[in-house]
């Protein structure tokens, strides 16, 4: 019931909202007007920014009240203050076509799209006029009857138990139906602004962004793994070369010194083994390149340092890339529970069908992970993007955090 009653309050928000959409469209008329006189250069973009803005309010808001996705489209840019470039800018705005797609949503939006927003609330405030307004002005004031309420004549007192029966079925209408009218609703705002020529840009543009990503993170990644071994085992190699020299040089006058360096060399040896194998591993755990990530995930909360139930239905082998991207990740998202949650309890699931894989990690911690610019969580949320993945944080002040990944493995 709370839903429905959400959904009202939504129809009279969004209501209001295309209603600012109609006030702002008139004011870009007005400035468009006034462009041939010159002052319009400088009113024009603002309203038109305006407009946009509002576009991706409405957006936002139909995200986290109806799940609709709108794609807002991006108009060209210019903050410079003088004529001729307010001229140039305004003259780049009329002829974008991401321009004339917001215009177009502005017209119909506000015409045929507030009549899907209103509808909710319309009908249950028709019917609230049925059951109790009606009957204030004809029993309490002693108004004479003198209209239709919908198809029902109201001309005496008799007629008010029909109009409060109708009047019922308006409002549950209204509340049943609520949530309906007002995807229409984004749906058909997002068929507005959005099209096939939007979706493509975009993408390219995803595709290229998360292309010079995935070139930094492999710079950085061998940056890193050239780092290590030589600071570790290219170290402990070359400290092993001069014992062994030494211990040639001492062999015939101190043999027994000779053999202690040749003991420690042995043992050095086996140092930068141990370590160059942990450095392997970091690259591609055994595991996972024998058994697959379903195993791996497994073997990976045995290695945690608190208890992680799991529950992992991963079926067949994935892309090798894939499967080590996911790993990784769902790695770092155990390790920040532990250390930086404090977590207590951690549970790790992991299913896959026939187009997508699911890892879903969730923990008893302090809660308050974000996705901000520069951190750990981002820098996985842009490995995962990759691959078409998408990395969804619920995580609020004082937990509990679940943290899902959701990446694409259809062929």
């Amino acid at each position: 019931m709370s839903s429905r009653w959400a959904a009202q309050r939504d129809s009279i928000l969004l209501t209001g909202r295309l209603l600012g959409v109609a006030f702002t469209l008139v004011g870009a008329a007005l400035a468009f007007a006034l462009v041939f006189l010159g002052v319009g250069v400088f009113l024009f973009p603002a309203c038109v920014r305006s407009l946009r803005a509002q576009a991706a309010g409405l957006a936002a808001a139909h995200a986290q009240t109806t799940g609709v996705v709108i794609r807002v489209p991006v108009l060209p840019v210019d903050d410079r203050g003088g004529f001729v470039a307010r001229s140039l800018h305004t003259w780049r705005l009329l002829t974008s076509a991401e321009f004339w797609r917001l215009v177009r949503w502005a017209l119909f939006d506000i015409s045929t799209g507030i009549v899907l927003a209103i509808v909710p609330f319309g009908f249950v405030g028709w019917g609230f006029h049925g059951v109790v307004v009606l009957p204030i002005l004809y029993l309490l004031l002693r108004i004479t009857p003198t209209e239709w309420y919908a198809f029902i004549p109201v001309m005496s007192p008799s007629g008010l138990p029909f109009a409060a029966i109708l009047g019922i079925g308006f409002i549950v209408f209204g509340f049943m139906t609520g949530s309906w009218w007002l995807r229409m609703q984004g749906r058909w705002s997002a068929l507005l602004l959005g099209g096939q020529v939007v979706d493509l840009r975009e993408r390219v543009d995803e595709l290229a962004t998360s292309r010079a990503e995935a070139r930094q993170d492999a710079a950085a990644e061998l940056r890193r793994i050239e780092q290590e071994v030589h600071d570790g085992t290219q170290s402990q190699l070359v400290a092993i070369g001069m014992k062994l020299g030494t211990a040639e040089a001492l062999l015939d006058q101190e043999p027994q010194r000779a053999r202690d360096l040749i003991e420690q060399a042995r043992e050095d040896s086996s140092t930068a083994l141990t370590e160059l194998r942990d450095l392997m591993r970091g690259i591609r755990p055994p595991v996972l390149a024998d058994r697959g990530l379903g195993p791996a995930l497994e073997a990976l909360a045995l290695d945690a340092t608190t208890t992680i139930s799991t529950q992992v239905d991963v079926q067949g082998r994935l892309d090798d890339s894939l499967e080590a991207a996911v790993y990784f990740a769902a790695r770092e998202l155990i390790a920040n529970a532990i250390k930086h949650g404090r977590a207590s309890r951690v549970t790790l699931a992991a299913n896959s069908d026939a187009t997508t894989l699911t890892v879903t990690i969730n923990d008893d911690g302090q809660g308050g992970a974000t996705l901000v610019p520069g951190h750990g969580l981002e820098g996985t949320r842009r490995r995962l993007r990759v691959f078409d993945g998408r990395l969804i944080v619920i995580s609020p002040v004082g937990g509990p955090t679940s943290i899902r990944i959701e990446v694409p493995c259809g062929s």
